[in-house]
């Protein structure tokens, strides 16, 4: 079935595959994109964008007003069904012995959000839209100890801030789902002072619809799921935590359009794992 679908973070890797798989099955997806012409020379976003089908708002997902112009766009014809939410880790990055790998922008993937999730229209009688938020295996302490023993030290020391960060995202989500919140508390300078009173946020419990999406390892490898189902699937989602190692990105685009498109009832309001 056909939705209307606002992507955050779609430029690229797994948010572009799954959108192109939601355009290819008729749906309407408006991308919010620092820079458009990102898009100029891919011949399959711009068949789409000729059909009024991809809609493309330049901005930047960390500037609020400039996420509002995104969702004046996407609602334009209807309210907005479904949102995707895969904004990965960019800006410079350097490296400290003591840090690992640090970014100079600590919170991009917990800010967009909150920004994202602050200027949703909100009316009253319309149901929210239904949401994927793409994170990782490694995210919290808790959950590093699930994964593959090799994978321990990527997630707790050399790239441990952008697990902060990961975390914090997952735990914005918990707070408008109306989750129980078992994890460690995210850093204060992740979060932000005061977050949860932030206007416009959704109230506790009022996130119904919401899907924390937790990757394994993920690497540049094909879409091994295509024209695949049930048992003969290359991977396996399992609510909670899973100790599986790695998978493609294209193979998480193709479970975000299988999950959203055939399966939503099962994965709905849960936080799932998805690896080989």
């Amino acid at each position: 079935m056909a939705s209307n679908i606002l992507a955050i973070g779609a430029s690229r890797n797994i948010g572009y595959f799954a959108s192109l798989r939601f355009l290819d099955a008729g749906s309407r997806v408006t991308f919010l994109l620092r820079s458009p012409a990102s898009f100029d020379d891919d011949a399959e976003i711009q068949k789409y964008v000729k059909t009024g089908k991809a809609q493309l708002v330049k901005g930047d997902a960390l500037v609020a007003e400039d996420v509002s112009k995104a969702w004046a766009k996407a609602t334009e014809e209807a309210p907005v069904d479904f949102i995707l939410y895969t904004v990965g880790f960019t800006g410079t990055k350097k490296f400290s012995l003591t840090k690992g790998f640090t970014m100079n922008i600590i919170d991009i993937s917990t800010r967009c959000l909150q920004n994202v999730l602050c200027t949703m229209p909100q009316h009253a009688g319309v149901p929210l839209p239904k949401i994927i938020v793409l994170s990782t295996t490694g995210a919290s302490r808790k959950a590093r100890q699930k994964t593959p023993l090799m994978h321990r030290p990527l997630y707790g020391y050399l790239i441990q801030q952008q697990m902060a960060d990961k975390l914090g995202m997952e735990r914005v989500i918990a707070h408008c789902a109306g989750w129980t919140w078992t994890d460690e508390e995210p850093l204060a300078e992740i979060m932000g002072e005061g977050w949860k009173q932030r206007k416009g946020l959704p109230a506790p419990g009022t996130l119904t619809e919401a899907v924390v999406l937790r990757a394994s390892l993920l690497t540049d490898g094909e879409c091994t799921a295509e024209g695949k189902s049930g048992s003969a699937l290359p991977y396996h989602a399992v609510e909670g935590l899973d100790g599986g190692a790695t998978i493609s990105r294209k193979d998480v685009g193709h479970f975000i359009f299988e999950a959203v498109t055939k399966q939503w009832k099962k994965y709905a309001n849960k936080q799932i794992s998805v690896s080989y």
